[in-house]
């Protein structure tokens, strides 16, 4: 399983409905593809509790170590991914969801004065929630309800989540208030954060070909050394390392849906040879094509 991404790597998923935009989900990294989830972002606010295990989280290029009973807040529209530390499973809790959930109604005095004032936050991409402050354990003791409230009921008395997530609000405002001079750390720009979606929308849109680094930094009218150094930083990841994780997420596709021979298939997705293609398949997975979709058919 992966997340379902579009070009710019925007999570098509639907995070709630029109009527009740939230989702709360129990998530296992062991359930993705190679332990992790890809690079992806969200118009959806979010907050992740940790129930067992570690995960690496990583957000437009800061990556953090989350423990047990640790969690992390996560901006709208950042880009962020998770994967598995030393190889350790992780169990956590997602709670996704537009903020008009809390403020209701658009220039509500709620939205300006303490919505607006974390989420228009150009130096807020996120903020983690440690139990170094009163504020952020008061969330994560609201999460940890709401995770008991989730395992509980099928169907979550709104009123109820939604009180628990005014609380959860009210806590993170004042954990914001507090360290407004911390945030500068974790700053972004809009500009760079469209830029990286350009490039990513760009090996998407091509990598099933011969790409080159000049290429790349052309469809965004920047030099090699800039485009490196640029998408280094945001993604914690070179650009050639970048192409080869995502041809073999790729592959994972076609190796379960279709009888393409391993030649054809490493060529559809971009590698010079089925050689080269396995080789690269077996030092990020473990085992080689052929013996993913032999394990994969002896499941069925």
């Amino acid at each position: 399983m992966q997340i379902i991404v579009d070009n710019q790597q925007k999570e098509l998923k639907m995070h709630g409905s029109k009527e009740y935009p939230i989702l709360i989900s129990k998530e296992v990294l062991s359930r993705y593809d190679k332990g992790y989830f890809l690079d992806h972002w969200h118009p959806e606010l979010e907050f992740t509790y940790i129930i067992e295990g570690e995960i690496l989280y990583t957000i437009n290029g800061f990556e953090h170590l989350l423990k047990k009973g640790q969690g992390i807040f996560c901006n709208q529209n950042m880009m962020h991914s998770g994967k598995m530390h030393n190889r350790q499973d992780c169990e956590y809790l997602s709670i996704t969801f537009l903020p008009k959930l809390i403020y209701g109604f658009e220039l509500s005095r709620i939205k300006t004065k303490y919505i607006d004032e974390i989420v228009k936050n150009p130096s807020l991409t996120h903020l983690l929630l440690l139990d170094n402050d009163q504020d952020a354990k008061n969330i994560l003791q609201n999460l940890s309800e709401v995770y008991t409230l989730y395992l509980n009921n099928k169907e979550i008395n709104e009123l109820k989540l939604l009180t628990y997530l005014s609380t959860i609000w009210m806590n993170l405002y004042d954990c914001f208030e507090k360290s407004k001079n911390e945030f500068t750390v974790c700053a972004y720009n809009e500009k760079d954060l469209n830029r990286l979606k350009k490039i990513l929308e760009y090996i998407q849109n091509n990598y099933g070909r011969k790409l080159s680094l000049e290429e790349i930094a052309d469809s965004i009218n920047i030099c090699t050394n800039e485009c490196c150094r640029f998408f280094k930083k945001h993604m914690n990841s070179t650009i050639s390392t970048y192409i080869l994780s995502y041809r073999i997420e790729k592959s994972l596709y076609l190796l379960d849906n279709t009888d393409l021979s391993i030649t054809d298939l490493a060529h559809n997705i971009g590698f010079s040879s089925a050689s080269y293609y396995t080789q690269i398949f077996r030092k990020q997975m473990g085992f080689t094509p052929i013996q993913y979709r032999n394990r994969k058919n002896n499941q069925l």
